[in-house]
């Protein structure tokens, strides 16, 4: 987990193309305020590094995560 998933209004899912991978991200408007992950150690660095970023984007697993950052 990278934050506190707390105070969030809306939750943005993240499913990887092997399917065993996934993010939770949690945003307060456009803010990032927290991600979980399961078995995705990308997405754990990735969103220590980023707080602003594309929702839409974000859940779009055909792109790469680090080109998405706002």
């Amino acid at each position: 987990m990278v934050d506190l998933s707390t105070g969030y209004k809306e939750v943005s899912v993240r499913h990887e193309n092997d399917k065993s991978k996934l993010s939770f991200w949690y945003f307060k408007d456009e803010e990032l305020l927290a991600v979980d992950t399961i078995n995705n150690t990308k997405a754990y660095v990735f969103g220590t590094k980023f707080i602003k970023i594309d929702k839409v984007k974000l859940v779009d697993a055909s792109l790469v995560l680090k080109t998405i950052a706002s």
